[in-house]
């Protein structure tokens, strides 16, 4: 299954730390150029790009946008995204392989957690690892999976950074992607490299009681939706595997 590191040009030290973990594991990458915000004319994002996402947010959008654009270029099966400021378990790709073989219904498998990860469980891997659809923000984007239709639906339905690009996984349910994330996580940030994104959107803005109730109630349709998506997707994981038994 091939494997891509998001690094910035600049960021050389990154680059072969990540290379050099990866080969301590026996995996191989290739390096996928990140996108330098900085330098992107956000004229050309569209009327629909949120303008106060920072130069680094859009940069990192841009350049997991970019990965979706090459699994799809390329019609590769299955793919997974890391990067350049991580640690990975030695079960990766034990893991990855396992819930390849379960996608579709999936368009991504997180690998990775930034918070505690709160949802309901659709699937048990060979390890014990379970696969979970989110009912809460897991955030970050520091590794995850996406098959080629996933990739496809993807770029359908978040081609425009709106937000920053773990918020917008983290909204995979608004959209209609079944994104399901591996507890526990696979792929972890190393606290000791520093982050090139900077401020998060929305990190100054003042509470309010409209914004409490409304994300109150958002957290509630999230999930009944959530729900009724682990019932429609065990169904399908359970026929599936009844399938197989049949044939064999």
């Amino acid at each position: 299954m091939k494997i891509f590191v998001v690094n910035l040009e600049r960021a050389a030290d990154r680059r072969e730390a990540i290379l050099r973990h990866l080969g301590e594991l026996g995996l191989e990458a290739e390096i996928l150029p990140a996108v330098e915000g900085v330098k992107v004319d956000r004229a050309t994002l569209g009327p629909d790009a949120e303008p106060g996402l920072s130069n680094g947010e859009v940069g990192c959008y841009l350049s997991h946008l970019r990965f979706w654009q090459i699994v799809v270029e390329r019609r590769l099966p299955h793919a997974i995204v890391l990067e350049d400021d991580v640690v990975c378990s030695p079960s990766l790709m034990r893991v990855a392989r396992e819930a390849a073989a379960l996608m579709p219904p999936f368009d991504a498998v997180r690998l990775s957690a930034l918070q505690p990860i709160r949802g309901i469980p659709v699937a048990t891997l060979s390890g014990g690892e379970q696969l979970v659809l989110p009912t809460k923000h897991p955030s970050g984007t520091q590794g995850y999976m996406v098959s080629l239709q996933g990739a496809r639906h993807l770029l359908q339905v978040l081609s425009v950074p709106k937000l920053p690009i773990d918020n917008a996984l983290d909204a995979y349910w608004k959209h209609g992607l079944c994104v399901p994330i591996v507890s526990p996580s696979l792929v972890a940030e190393d606290a000791s490299i520093a982050s090139t994104i900077g401020s998060r959107f929305g990190s100054t803005t003042p509470w309010s009681l409209r914004r409490h109730l409304t994300r109150v109630a958002e957290a509630q349709r999230r999930k009944i939706t959530v729900y009724l998506m682990a019932l429609r997707l065990r169904s399908r994981l359970h026929n599936a595997r009844d399938s197989q038994t049949v044939a064999r």
